[in-house]
Parts: C-alpha cells; structure tokens; sequence
C-alpha cells in the first residue's frame, strides 16, 4: 500500500515526507474547525477556498481594456480634460515597449518609466501623464485587476518654473482703452475679470454672472469649473465692481458672461490693441504682480489664486521688475479706469 501511494505522489512530484509536511502547515496555518468537519473535508475546504482566492489573485486585464475602463467612468469630466485623457491614450497606444498590450500584473515600475520616457517630450508633459497613468492603475486596483500601483515608485521630477513678466503699463492702458470702444463692448466683462480677479482663461468660458455675488463682493469659482478641482472665492475689487456695473446698466444680467463667438471677438480686441503674439495667463500674472505690489498680502493673494502652496507664486507669478508704488495704485483705482 505505501509503495502505492509514494508512487501516486512521486507523479505529482512529491515525495511521502512532503505531503506529510504540507498537510501539517495546512492544519497549523488556518483556523480552528468549528464546523465539526471530519478532518478530511476541512482541508479539503480549505483548499478550495485558498485556490479561488488565487484565481481571484490572478484575475487581470490588457493596460489598453483599463484605458478604456478608466475614460467610461469620467465621461463626466470636462472635454478639455477628456480630450488630454483620448490623447494620453492614442500616445501609449503607440509606444513602442507595447506596454498597452501587457497585463496590469504584470507591469513593472520601470517598464512605466520607459513607456513614459518615449511618449513625453518635456518633463511638464512627463508629470501630467504620470498623474494619468497612475490614476489608471488605481482603476485596476478598485477593480481588482491589480494589487499595487507601480507608478507610485517612480520619481516625480522637479519642475523648474520659470518666471513670466506682468503685462506693460502701456499694454494695459491701450487694452483697456480699446476695450471701452463700442464694438468691443462684449469682452468688456471679461477682460476686467482676468485682469482684476485673475480668474483663468478656461474658468472664464465656463463662468455665468450668477456667480458673482454682488451683496458679499466676491466671485465664486465653483468646484467643477475650476481647473484644479477646488473652489475658491475671489474678492471683487471696487475698481472690478464698477467696471462690471457700468456694463449693467443696472440690469440683473444671466448666463454666460462670455459672448458667443468669444475666440474671434477676443482676438480682434487683442490686435486692435497691438498686444499680439498674446503670452497665455499674462492677465492672471499681472494680476497677481499687482495685487502683491499694491496689497502686500502674499496670504491672501495665494486664497485668490487657488494655489495650494506659496511655491508655485513665488517661482512663476510673481515677477514686480518694472511695476512702481504709483502704478500699483493706479491699476486698483476706479477713478483711473472708470470714468
């Protein structure tokens, strides 16, 4: 009989001691029987158990099937937002490691790291799809299809941020001064808000006069039309609140502050004033040049913006090289812009 059975296990590639050794861990490593089983069918349960925890384990999917996954549950994003994640995705598609078509499993950190190396051209666009890729595997994760995100173990990369200059005191006079005549009257509002609130160009389009609270002198940026994902309140400046009041007419005014057909309506005022090539967010940078330079309160400048951090105003926004006491004052003065 026992050579029957050391030869059943030496075809399985186990000799007696190893089925006797493996049959004691099994017993020592799980739990007490409380069911009463005879010990036969305990183990038995235990193994069936432990086999679909692997299968479990061992369930996964293509990255290029997670891509797809991970863009069907933010078809409620934004379209800015969902056009970066199509094209994220048309680049690794491409990328010759073929990583597209590799299990989530089976994904290792530095095969992340040399996808991303071919797809991106500059260490701005390396940072933005780390941050995708890495949201795609934490898709995997909820999903089950992986335990761990490899992403995670690669090194985000320090930007170096380079200063950008606030617009000319004689740009802003021309812009404004063109901006008053009338058939430029439609940018009016807007252009006063990224000047004097420096709200973003993308948050502009999606900003309705309802969001302006008139009573509490504020501007509200709700969360799902700012660009970072947080609302934020901006105070409304009174050289801001007659400069929008003026366009009033003492009218309670609704939906879109910007006009239809903004981008060409914007263009020409921008080339009428001679302010072409147009540097993008040079409103929001002068701004915030002038609101340090006037009011002296980086605290506060920092709620204004949105920014989390005080690094990113002092490496990149704040640049007061030319701006003076007098035209800081000047820039907030209503008298000087709103006559």
């Amino acid at each position: 009989m026992n050579e029957e059975y050391n030869r059943k296990l030496k075809a399985m590639g186990l000799s007696l001691d190893d089925a006797v050794r493996l049959s004691r861990e099994l017993l020592e490593r799980c739990p007490r029987n409380k069911k009463g089983l005879k010990l036969l069918n305990y183990c038995r349960d235990i193994i069936c158990h432990g086999s679909r925890v692997m299968q479990e384990d061992c369930r996964s999917i293509s990255l290029r099937q997670a891509i797809e996954v991970s863009l069907n549950e933010r078809q409620e994003r934004r379209p800015r937002t969902l056009y970066e994640l199509n094209y994220f995705r048309r680049r690794i598609l491409k990328s010759p490691t073929r990583i597209a078509d590799m299990e989530l499993r089976s994904i290792s950190a530095q095969h992340c790291y040399d996808t991303l190396m071919h797809i991106c051209a500059t260490p701005r666009q390396y940072c933005k799809d780390r941050v995708l890729l890495h949201s795609i595997f934490e898709c995997g994760i909820r999903h089950g299809w992986c335990n761990t995100n490899p992403v995670e173990a690669l090194r985000k990369p320090r930007l170096q941020e380079s200063e950008m200059a606030a617009m000319a005191w004689e740009d802003i006079e021309r812009l404004l001064r063109i901006a008053k005549l009338t058939p430029h009257r439609g940018c009016r509002p807007a252009l006063g808000i990224m000047l004097w609130a420096g709200v973003r160009p993308a948050e502009m389009l999606r900003l309705h006069w309802e969001d302006i609270n008139w009573e509490d002198d504020v501007i509200m940026i709700s969360a799902r039309h700012s660009k970072t994902g947080g609302a934020r309140c901006i105070t409304l400046h009174p050289v801001l609140r007659r400069w929008l009041r003026k366009l009033c007419d003492g009218q309670n005014l609704s939906g879109p502050i910007c006009p239809s057909g903004w981008k060409k309506l914007w263009y020409n005022l921008r080339r009428e004033a001679g302010v072409l090539p147009w540097q993008q967010n040079v409103l929001r940078h002068t701004f915030a040049s002038y609101h340090l330079k006037h009011f002296r309160n980086l605290s506060q400048l920092q709620i204004e913006m949105g920014h989390s951090t005080l690094e990113l105003l002092r490496t990149r926004y704040l640049n007061m090289r030319g701006i003076t006491r007098e035209h800081a004052r000047r820039f907030w003065s209503p008298r000087e812009w709103c006559q």
